[in-house]
């Protein structure tokens, strides 16, 4: 049979400024058609595995588009209508079915439900009875309109996600026998009022890991396809956040409303073990990874920009600058488009001063001056090294290596993902070399860094990621909601 395959990834943040474009994308991935092949977005990825199992098992396989960032900022208008335009530009009446590779959690400008309004309009184009699979970061913020577009929902059960190419392949396994008649698909969704900072998504511990092994025991009962629970993503303000259970059944509505019930009841009854306690200053935390055995990857929850955020923070930044022994080197980055431009247009070997940050002197973008010498210069993409994006590519724009005193600071033009060294080895530097090296995530860290160091540190910075949900301005979330609100 003949199937449309395409992903459209984007994890937003509404407290970030600003919207992303089709040119962001274009700088990290935007495929389109013939020019999408099974590893357009890396061995590894939902996709490939999706698209091999769905060829090997003798499908057409149909490209639409494949669109992928690092989580941003939300989507423009126009961005958006031009993903649906691409995703369902195939659906000429040929189609049998369709597999996508998602998200999630996107939002954009003029529309909560980018995901919704996607598989909404693939849906109208393809028809009834022609099956859609859908696979999702077990953050996505899985809505109505998406589950009643879709006929397979599979997503992570590991955090760090580890295991994308397993949710690709049970996606597309399913809609295989979807496709042949051996089983009828039905998504039920569950929910409750809470959400939760990520630094206890960690599945390999309590009380997550238990909470996804029930995923996999719902699984092993016949009649049950495909269980997930979705954590979502805690820095979108849009009405509906809230942690949910997904179940795929065969046939069975009620089995599946009921397994995705008692799978959301965990949770909820868990919620309170999800709350972290209050971590170190940044401070703190550089205080303690300076006394520790080098190199120490030290964690800037708020600026996590696997979370969203610009990566503009100079809360860390300002905190090393004060340091000056040689010997106990830091590494870190910020984003500073006019900073990065002067420094890469400087050359390597040039004294500069440059002012990085755009915020008030309390802000946690505080505007910083920097004064130092350019180690090197670079323009151009880099392949992140994280299991769960090797081979993904992202673009820096103007940047460069500069050395004030103790520190190294990559500036850079472009927001880019600090979950693994990438960034850093692309501009010359040696992860390994520094006595604390900055990441910009609050779990996934743990996994890019792994092999430069296992010992880690969380600082409970601010910004448009922050662990502390209480300090942002949410106006249109539901209420009661867990922890804001007491709910029994």
């Amino acid at each position: 049979m003949r199937v449309l395959v395409g992903a459209f990834a984007l994890e937003a943040n509404t407290f970030a400024p600003g919207a992303t474009t089709v040119d962001d994308f274009r700088a990290q991935v935007w495929r389109v058609g013939a020019e999408i092949g099974p590893d357009a977005l890396g061995v590894r990825s939902e996709l490939a595995a999706a698209w091999r199992l769905l060829a090997d098992a003798g499908h057409e396989v149909v490209p639409s588009l494949a669109a992928w960032s690092a989580p941003r900022r939300p989507l423009a208008a126009d961005a958006l209508a031009e993903v649906v335009r691409l995703v369902t530009e195939p659906c000429d009446g040929s189609i049998d079915g369709a597999y996508l590779m998602l998200h999630g959690s996107a939002v954009a400008h003029g529309d909560d439900d980018p995901e919704g309004t996607l598989l909404t309009a693939l849906r109208a184009r393809l028809g009834p009875g022609r099956p859609i699979a859908i696979s999702l970061d077990c953050h996505a913020h899985l809505t109505p309109a998406m589950v009643a577009a879709a006929d397979v929902v599979t997503a992570y059960r590991t955090c760090p996600h580890v295991d994308t190419e397993r949710t690709g392949a049970e996606a597309a396994r399913l809609l295989d026998a979807a496709l042949a008649g051996r089983i009828r698909p039905v998504v039920a969704l569950a929910s409750r009022p809470m959400i939760t900072p990520p630094e206890h998504h960690d599945d390999r511990r309590e009380p997550l890991r238990s909470l996804m092994a029930h995923c996999a025991e719902l699984e092993a009962e016949e009649g049950l396809l495909a269980a997930g629970l979705l954590m979502v993503q805690p820095w979108i303000d849009v009405p509906g956040l809230s942690w949910k259970a997904v179940v795929t059944a065969d046939g069975d509505d009620r089995r599946a409303r009921r397994a995705a019930e008692d799978l959301i009841e965990r949770a909820w009854q868990a919620r309170e073990a999800f709350l972290p306690p209050p971590g170190p200053s940044v401070g703190e935390a550089l205080g303690a990874a300076l006394a520790d055995r080098p190199p120490v990857v030290l964690a800037d929850a708020g600026d996590a920009t696997n979370g969203g955020a610009v990566g503009d923070s100079t809360e860390l930044l300002r905190a090393a600058l004060g340091l000056s022994d040689p010997e106990r080197r830091i590494l870190l980055s910020v984003v500073a488009p006019p900073a990065a431009r002067v420094a890469h247009a400087a050359g390597e070997g040039a004294h500069v001063e440059l002012t990085v940050g755009t915020g008030d002197p309390d802000a946690y973008n505080a505007r910083t001056p920097l004064t130092g010498v350019v180690l090197r210069a670079f323009d151009g993409t880099f392949a992140y090294t994280h299991p769960a994006n090797a081979g993904y590519r992202a673009s820096t724009g103007a940047a460069a290596l500069v050395r004030c005193g103790a520190v190294d600071v990559v500036v850079h033009a472009r927001s880019v993902g600090v979950i693994d060294p990438a960034l850093y080895e692309a501009l010359g530097a040696d992860p390994a070399a520094y006595a604390v090296v900055q990441a910009k995530s609050h779990v996934s860290h743990r996994a890019g860094f792994a092999h430069v160091s296992e010992r880690t540190i969380v600082a409970a910075t601010g910004g448009p990621t922050t662990a502390d949900l209480t300090r942002l301005a949410y106006a249109r979330r539901p209420r009661p909601l867990f922890p804001f609100d007491q709910i029994r």
